[in-house]
């Protein structure tokens, strides 16, 4: 259980919660005239080249009730293209108990002053959905011991009055007095899991002095001593630059504005995209900006973000801001402690739009949809399973608690099992070799074989072609066997570190496109030497897992499974490696391997 006594010691994540899908039940589903989908897609079913996303999330935990079809093809291992509501009670139960499993505090509930009730503008369902999510949030927060608040988002209100919207100011204070509060509707700040400060309940503000966002410094004066009045703790979200005034995209007027804050919370998403821009952060804004705020009396609270894009939907490239597996996110949170720093907000834990979501997400090609570009963890080139980002957040959570020493490197593994490697091999997508056309001289090394054609060396690459298993890549391995009484080559393609249990399984799909080529298979090297072409293993169809064994049919796919776990359960892979090993023959080789699996099976 999480104490909600205090903001200024946690480390909070934004929760949207603004997903919905046509037949979820929610009020836009049945009162709206466009087709109920909103934040997938605008309106009609999210289908290809028409979505408002850009990560694809992960679904497997979702109950079935949750999920809502799509109009793409089916994803990469299959399954249908669904996707899930926010206005399901089980679906939001399920990301707080992620929350509760990983460590995280809580979160900062997104209100959007657009869906709020205006009493100029008609139609209340977006104010109506809106609320219902927020008491699934309480309730949520409550059955799973986390902290919530209400962050209210002034992007898009109107600045003043005119004849079809209300001053922004006015909307936020009703809603605050008619809604949030009252007794008789969500009585938000009632429950126990609710965010005080000093015996105040927290209420947050986005949007304060950014040029782009509604709202006069003698506004948000105003609108701030509202609800210091009422008993409030404030928190405001402002631009990364806050203190420098016009020159950080500040509107005039807004230094008084900021010291009227009880706590800042200065927006970077997209901003910071390697180390030395987290170094200038520290130094250009963490530093004088703690100073600042500890003289003031403000508490100051960064924000985290582990990566952005939205190029299917807002432009730019794929990947805009690379995650480069954790290490992004990592940067930013060892800065944060560095400056002396103790709290932190995370952006986002749901944000599958812009791609900063933690939450759950597709690890790979496997889990998305066939006919359309996601972004995908794995997109870096190394695979993270889908819950990497919540362990890493949970992580830095406890380091910037001080519970952790604050490393030079990620801290936990890039999967935690039971699925530790799946790569369809796909550029931008999946993960790819650590090395290419590299002979592993300390776990088989080569003889007797060259390069295809007797060419200077063998390959083992990948290759893209219409041949693949699956989508357009394959890893190809070539050469030519020179000798009729001991030939093979082993070459180094994946890094571990990956543990064997009893349950582990190697799986990948096999093709040799000649009669030599048979007699290539994976290998792997464990970190006390052991091979598995040694151990004894055998696939499924009982063929011994050694190279030389031969396997398969000429120009066809095959797939080749084994339970490694038998053989090397207790051990630690440390390479796995393609190889061909042959004695009898000589002549040209070419095996493709695709889609390698290394996954702990149900008992």
């Amino acid at each position: 259980m999480v104490d909600a006594g205090s903001i200024v010691d946690k480390v909070v994540s934004g929760y949207q919660g603004w997903f919905n899908c046509a037949g979820d039940g929610s009020p836009i589903d049945l009162e709206a005239t466009d087709g109920g989908w909103r934040h997938w897609s605008s309106g009609t079913a999210p289908a290809p080249g028409a979505q408002t996303f850009e990560l694809y999330p992960d679904l497997s935990d979702y109950p079935w009730f949750t999920l809502f079809p799509t109009d793409y093809a089916e994803l990469g291992n299959g399954e249908p293209a669904s996707l899930f509501s926010s206005h399901a009670e089980d679906a939001v139960a399920l990301h707080f108990s992620w929350m509760r499993d990983y460590g995280l505090d809580g979160v900062a509930l997104q209100r959007f002053g657009v869906e709020l009730r205006d009493p100029l503008q008609t139609g209340t369902y977006l104010a109506d959905n809106r609320n219902a999510v927020a008491l699934m949030v309480r309730n949520a927060a409550e059955q799973f011991g986390r902290i919530f608040y209400v962050m209210y988002d002034v992007s898009g209100m109107s600045e003043r009055t005119t004849a079809t919207a209300t001053e922004f100011t006015q909307v936020i204070k009703q809603d605050w007095t008619d809604w949030v509060t009252d007794s008789n509707r969500l009585n938000l700040t009632a429950s126990a899991q609710y965010a005080h400060q000093d015996q105040r309940p927290v209420v947050g503000l986005w949007g304060i002095g950014f040029a782009d966002r509604p709202g006069t410094a003698a506004q948000y004066r105003d609108l701030i001593a509202w609800f210091h009045d009422r008993g409030c703790y404030v928190v405001g979200g402002v631009p990364r630059n806050w203190l420098r005034g016009a020159a950080g995209g500040v509107k005039p007027g807004f230094r008084g504005v900021f010291r009227s804050l009880d706590m800042i919370v200065p927006w970077t998403v997209g901003g910071l995209k390697d180390p030395e821009d987290v170094n200038q952060w520290l130094r250009g804004n963490l530093l004088p900006d703690a100073v600042y705020c500890a003289a003031n009396g403000i508490v100051y609270q960064p924000v985290l973000y582990p990566g952005f894009a939205w190029s299917n939907w807002n432009g730019g490239v794929p990947n805009q801001v690379p995650r480069r597996s954790g290490e992004l996110f990592w940067e930013q949170a060892r800065a944060v402690r560095r400056a002396g720093i103790g709290t932190a907000y995370i952006a986002m834990f749901d944000e599958y739009d812009e791609a900063t979501a933690i939450a759950k997400a597709a690890t790979d090609s496997a889990l998305i949809p066939i006919d359309q570009y996601f972004l995908t963890l794995s997109a870096d080139g190394i695979f993270v399973s889908a819950d990497f980002y919540l362990r890493l957040a949970g992580r830095i959570t406890q380091m910037l608690q001080q519970a952790l020493p604050p490393t030079a490197a990620v801290p936990i593994p890039y999967s935690d099992g039971p699925l530790f490697l799946r790569t369809g091999l796909e550029p931008g997508l999946d993960a790819r070799p650590t090395w290419t056309d590299t002979v592993d001289d300390a776990g088989g090394a080569v003889t007797g074989v060259t390069g295809p054609g007797g060419s200077t060396g063998p390959q083992c690459r990948v290759l893209e072609t219409a041949r693949a298993a699956a989508g357009n890549h394959t890893v190809m391995i070539a050469g030519r066997d020179q000798s009729e009484t001991s030939s093979y080559v082993y070459f180094k393609v994946f890094s571990g570190p990956i543990p064997v249990s009893a349950t582990t399984r190697l799986s990948y799909d096999f093709r040799p496109e000649d009669a030599l080529a048979r007699h290539v298979a994976i290998d792997l090297i464990t970190t006390d030497g052991t091979t598995l072409r040694d151990s004894g293993a055998r696939d499924d169809a009982g063929i011994s897992m050694h190279p030389g064994a031969g396997r398969g049919t000429v120009g066809a796919w095959t797939r080749v499974s084994c339970a490694i776990g038998t053989w090397l359960s207790g051990k630690t892979i440390d390479r796995i490696l393609i190889a061909y090993d042959h004695a009898a023959e000589s002549g040209d080789f070419t095996a493709l391997i695709d889609n390698p699996t290394i996954e702990n099976s149900a008992p």
